[in-house]
């Protein structure tokens, strides 16, 4: 699975337990994994880094994705904010 990111872009660091640190993922493509999300909300896997513990909700990653309709059913270009997932 692999993740583009148009623009640096904000994640966490999970350190275990409740703790997690504030981390940027730089613009690029990155291999990602889907993981359990680690501060234990069972309906809201993570993308993270593969091999690591950063990253974040996927859902919040997938809000970013051209095409993606508001309330009035027109699409938006995210621009520099995209971010493409290829599952």
């Amino acid at each position: 699975m692999f993740m583009t990111l148009k623009r640096d872009w904000p994640a966490l660091e999970f350190l275990g337990g409740d703790k997690a640190k504030d981390v940027v993922i730089p613009a690029g493509r990155h291999e990602v994994e889907r993981i359990t999300n680690p501060l234990g909300y069972l309906d809201a896997p993570w993308l993270v880094l593969k091999g690591t513990m950063i990253g974040a909700s996927e859902g919040s990653w997938r809000q970013w994705k051209n095409g993606v309709l508001n309330r009035d059913d027109q699409s938006i270009d995210w621009g520099k904010w995209e971010v493409v997932i290829e599952d």
